[in-house]
């Protein structure tokens, strides 16, 4: 192989090596780039979760809103029998005592 030869070679496999690295070091900044977009866009995303977290806050507030409500029917309930029972109590006492009672 003369000199010539030799240096055409070498001028070739250089020219090769700088296209590899050329391409190499595109495919890694568009790497990049897309990571940044990613990034970018999982933060979006996060404050969106977060703002949508905040609105349907009062949703669960409304399960305690209803378990509190049934408490209250409940109790409302209880009060309303023995109130009933307590007025016919009266009433039949009233009745036993010829229509007149001490309250």
């Amino acid at each position: 192989m003369t000199d010539t030869e030799l240096w055409g070679a070498w001028r070739l496999w250089m020219a090769v090596a700088v296209v590899v690295i050329l391409i190499a070091a595109a495919l890694l900044v568009t790497i990049w780039l897309v990571a940044r977009s990613i990034l970018a866009n999982a933060r979006r995303a996060l404050a969106a979760a977060e703002k949508i977290r905040e609105s349907t806050m009062p949703i669960w507030a409304l399960q305690t809103t209803n378990e509190v409500a049934g408490q209250l029917l409940e109790t409302v309930q209880s009060i309303e029998t023995k109130g009933g029972a307590l007025v016919e109590a009266l009433e039949s006492h009233a009745g036993a005592n010829g229509g007149t009672s001490r309250v």
